[in-house]
């Protein structure tokens, strides 16, 4: 006995999550514990993908794993605890963040993302209920800075490194453009993802809204913002560029996490 058991965080459909207490030292974990049976093979493979992900990542704004305890009945993970909870959560009790407050939490999360994309890592499911508040403080102009982390890289892929020749290739005649120019765009998602979730501090609802899932899909092909919300009249020309930038169909020409980091108006 290590830690002494303390409140649930979280209820999954396999697993709970609950503060715990380290006894010796006295800090505070979040254990994230997965019944094997419960959860099944399917979901068992999602965990163990999330656990080699998170063992190989070091990054102020990605969740920290400290470790993992496996019984043959569950699998035990020990994880930084984030007291704030989820940030969709926040949002929704403030409507929505200011500018200021989006530029915070999208050069955290930019951060992050260009970090996981060097080490070829893409994490696909980025969404506000994934990304989870440590701590906030509110600054001198009555302004919440968040500290936040992504979580829940159970659908995260590690891209193999190396040549695009190397790996697909076979003889370049019959090779598609997309493949010729080495550009494996399959990481941009994540950058259109942070687009989804810029649009949704700044005004507080998605970009793209529709009832059927396939009105839904044709509006994200489209990929025509509107800025119309009232809401908008207060954000500047620069954060809209930004998620034009973001949201941009062709994943070619949608800028990267680095870019991101560079840009005016998140520097």
């Amino acid at each position: 006995e290590i830690y002494s058991f303390g409140r649930k965080l979280g209820q999954g459909s396999f697993g709970v999550v609950i503060e715990v207490k380290h006894k010796d030292t006295g800090k505070k974990w979040a254990i994230k514990k997965v019944n094997r049976k419960k959860a099944g093979s399917s979901a068992m493979k999602l965990l163990e993908r999330e656990v080699s992900i998170l063992k190989r990542v070091n990054h102020d704004h990605i969740i920290h794993l400290e470790e993992v305890f496996e019984t043959p009945k569950r699998m035990y993970l020990v994880m930084e605890l984030c007291e704030d909870g989820e940030l969709k959560k926040i949002l929704y009790s403030k409507g929505h963040f200011t500018e200021n407050e989006t530029r915070h939490i999208i050069q955290s999360l930019a951060s992050a993302i260009a970090y996981l994309h060097k080490k070829d890592i893409v994490h696909r499911d980025l969404k506000l209920e994934n990304i989870l508040v440590k701590s906030s403080d509110v600054d001198e102009a009555n302004e919440m800075k968040l500290n936040i982390k992504v979580t829940d890289f159970g659908l995260a892929v590690q891209k193999a490194g190396g040549s695009v020749f190397q790996s697909v290739c076979g003889t370049p005649i019959y090779m598609a453009p997309e493949v010729i120019s080495a550009h494996d765009y399959s990481q941009q998602c994540d950058i259109w993802s942070i687009g989804v979730i810029m649009y949704m501090l700044l005004c507080g609802e998605p970009p793209f809204v529709a009832s059927l899932e396939e009105k839904l899909f044709e509006l994200i092909r489209k990929g025509d913002l509107s800025f119309k919300n009232t809401v908008w009249e207060t954000v500047s020309e620069a954060a809209k560029q930004v998620l034009r930038l973001l949201l941009r169909v062709d994943p070619a020409h949608r800028i990267t996490a680095n870019e991101l980091l560079d840009n005016q108006w998140i520097t």
